[in-house]
């Protein structure tokens, strides 16, 4: 499948270090206008790409660094899968530099950022709603679950989906289109079989005429922990056993009859691996060999790393 998709990665950690929290750059092939997805960390990320050479053909601005640039007239919309700090908190610490722009989620998501992190609390308010006095830096639009919008700057639309994690707060899949072609970015979620629901079941039942029609460019998923995490200390989060076991229902939706072949050299992008304290032990070691041995589906597996830019 030709690339059809860049993706520069601000952040894939799934906690502990601040400076390298899940925050992701998409645009279309060849264009430099992107949505942000999630931004768990922002400016430190967009400085790591900015050294490692990610943003050629970038003009810098007069008055600003190279990062700066991108912040402010590059990047032109935010879609925040939930509510918690590992998710936003980069886009928080950044906004005063901030230029005008959506933040985009389904409703539960933008009432629970705008009651509960922009509330002059937790942080100043930058929104257009909420306590006053509301400074207007961002605009909340909240996705209706299954219907498409187009996002202002740039040549993408998106459609949102709802994944469980956990009571306490929900969790959104963005479905993201552009000239007839998808890409798949999944927040945080755990288990259909340990949430209690049919979340994900339902979004790669909506998934499988992409597949079929070949124009689905990739998965980007969290898995949070090795195999040995007991299902009960998930956390509403993911192990490649758990991801494994989806994507084989997955393949059998797509095709019954030769299930081993339905979703052969399909893009599944990891991130959000938590790493460790002890040591001499990587998680993302673990993970990656995990995945290696439990691969029956030739499915092409990336892991990504802080600033780096792929296509897909």
């Amino acid at each position: 499948m030709k690339p059809a998709f860049s993706l520069i990665t601000l952040g894939t950690e799934g906690g502990l270090h601040e400076g390298n929290l899940p925050a992701h750059l998409l645009a279309p092939l060849g264009s430099t206008d992107f949505i942000c997805l999630d931004a768990g960390v922002l400016m430190d990320g967009l400085k790591a790409c900015a050294n490692a050479g990610c943003f050629e053909g970038i003009s810098q601005a007069e008055g600003l660094s190279l990062e700066g640039t991108v912040l402010n007239r590059h990047i032109k919309a935010y879609l925040i899968t939930h509510t918690y700090l590992d998710h936003n908190q980069g886009l928080a610490s950044s906004s005063p530099y901030d230029t005008k722009k959506p933040i985009i989620s389904l409703p539960s998501v933008i009432d629970g950022l705008r009651d509960h992190i922009y509330n002059w609390r937790v942080w100043p308010n930058f929104a257009d709603e909420g306590e006053a006095p509301a400074l207007g830096i961002y605009k909340y639009i909240r996705l209706e679950e299954g219907r498409s919008l187009d996002i202002e700057g740039t040549a993408m639309s998106v459609e949102a989906r709802p994944l469980s994690h956990g009571e306490h707060t929900d969790s959104t899949a963005f479905i993201i289109s552009s000239g007839g072609r998808q890409f798949v970015y999944m927040g945080d979620t755990g288990p259909d079989e340990v949430e209690g629901c049919t979340k994900t079941e339902d979004l790669f039942l909506h998934l499988v005429p992409m597949i079929k029609a070949g124009t689905l460019h990739g998965i980007l998923l969290e898995t949070s922990y090795v195999n040995e995490r007991p299902d009960n200390l998930l956390f509403s989060h993911l192990t490649p056993n758990w991801v494994m076991k989806a994507l084989r229902r997955l393949a059998s939706l797509v095709d019954s009859s030769d299930p081993e072949a339905a979703l052969r050299g399909l893009n599944v992008i990891i991130t959000h691996i938590k790493p460790d304290h002890k040591s001499g032990y990587r998680p993302r070691d673990v993970i990656t060999r995990q995945y290696a041995e439990l691969n029956d589906l030739n499915l092409n597996f990336t892991f990504l790393e802080q600033g780096r830019k792929y296509r897909f």
